[in-house]
C-alpha cells in the first residue's frame, strides 16, 4: 500500500455480533500497523424486523449490547487519537416495511457512518451458510430480482450512506443471470439518483464467489454513473482489517474510480484514489 495516502476501511465488525472475534483494539493496532488513517467500526444492527426481542444473537448486536458498543468506540476513539481515527458506525439491514423502526435506532447515537445492507431476501437469508441452496429450490434469477428491488428501495430510503456488498447473491458462486440486468441496471440508477455511495470490498475474495464486491463490470457501471465508493474489508477477525487492499485498489482504478470517500457525523469528505 502507498505510505502517506489517506487509507481507510469502512467495514469492521466487533465480537459483539455474534459471528466475528477478537479484541477491539487488537483490529486498531492491526489497521495502524497496515497504514490505515481511519477504522470505521460498523457493527451489525439488533435485527429490529424479525418477532422477539433479539431475534438471533449469533448475527448481529442486542438492544442491549449497543450502549456498550457505542462507549466503547468512543474510549478508543480518545485512547489512540493523533495515531488513527477511530468511527463510530453501524451496518444496519433495510427492511422493507420496517424503515420507521430502523429510524428511531439510529436516532438513538450520533453516528459517523451508516452502512446500509440487504441481507435478508424472499423470508429468509441470502448469505448464510446455507443459503447457497435457495438458488435451486427458489430459482438464481428470482432471488436476484427480489435482492436488487430491496436494495434500489434501500438507496431511495435516506437511511443510509453506504450501500454494502452491491452483489451479495453472488457470494456461493451463483452469478446474476442476464435477464435480470434491468433489475441491476434499476438499483445503479437508484444508487445515483440517491447520491448514496458504494463500498467496494475484498470480502468476496475470501468467500466462495472469489471475486470482490462489486465485480468488475458492475463497479464500472456504478462508477459510470458517477456513484462515489468507499473502501471496506468487511472484517469479522483483526486480520481481516485492511485485507486485499491491493486488489481492490487496483479493482476501483481498472473500474475508472479517481476518488474515495470518508465520513464524519454522515458528513462525507473525498479524497484521492492512491
Amino acid at each position: 500500500m502507498q505510505q502517506g495516502a489517506y487509507q481507510t476501511d469502512y467495514h469492521v465488525h466487533t465480537a459483539r455480533c455474534g459471528h466475528a472475534g477478537g479484541d477491539m483494539r487488537n483490529y486498531i493496532l492491526t489497521a495502524i500497523s497496515r497504514g490505515l488513517s481511519e477504522i470505521a467500526f460498523t457493527d451489525h444492527v439488533p435485527l429490529y424486523f424479525l418477532p422477539g426481542e433479539d431475534p438471533d444473537p449469533r448475527l448481529a448486536m442486542t438492544r442491549a449490547e449497543m450502549p456498550g458498543y457505542v462507549d466503547e468506540v468512543r474510549a478508543l476513539r480518545q485512547e489512540f487519537a493523533g495515531r488513527i481515527d477511530v468511527l463510530l458506525g453501524l451496518e444496519a439491514d433495510y427492511a422493507e416495511g420496517h424503515e420507521a423502526a430502523l429510524e428511531e435506532i439510529l436516532r438513538e447515537h450520533d453516528w459517523d457512518v451508516v452502512l446500509g445492507s440487504v441481507h435478508w431476501v424472499a423470508g429468509d437469508w441470502i448469505d448464510a451458510p446455507a443459503s447457497g441452496k435457495r438458488h435451486e429450490t427458489e430459482g438464481t434469477a428470482r432471488l436476484w430480482r427480489e435482492y436488487y428491488r430491496l436494495l434500489a428501495k434501500a438507496a431511495g430510503s435516506g437511511l443510509f450512506d453506504v450501500l454494502t456488498h452491491f452483489d451479495l447473491p453472488k457470494k456461493f458462486g451463483h452469478h446474476m443471470p442476464g435477464e435480470v440486468a434491468d433489475a441491476e441496471a434499476a438499483a445503479v440508477e437508484a444508487a445515483r439518483r440517491a447520491g448514496v455511495a458504494i463500498e467496494v470490498s475484498s470480502a468476496g475474495l475470501r468467500k466462495g464467489v472469489q471475486e470482490e464486491y462489486p465485480a468488475p463490470r458492475l463497479l464500472r457501471k456504478l462508477v459510470d454513473a458517477g456513484v462515489p465508493i468507499v473502501l471496506s474489508s468487511d472484517a469479522h477477525a483483526p486480520a481481516e482489517v485492511a485485507w486485499g487492499r491491493n486488489e481492490i485498489l487496483a479493482a476501483a482504478r481498472a473500474a475508472g474510480a479517481r476518488e474515495h470517500l470518508s465520513f464524519r457525523k454522515r458528513e462525507r469528505r473525498r479524497h484521492p484514489l492512491f
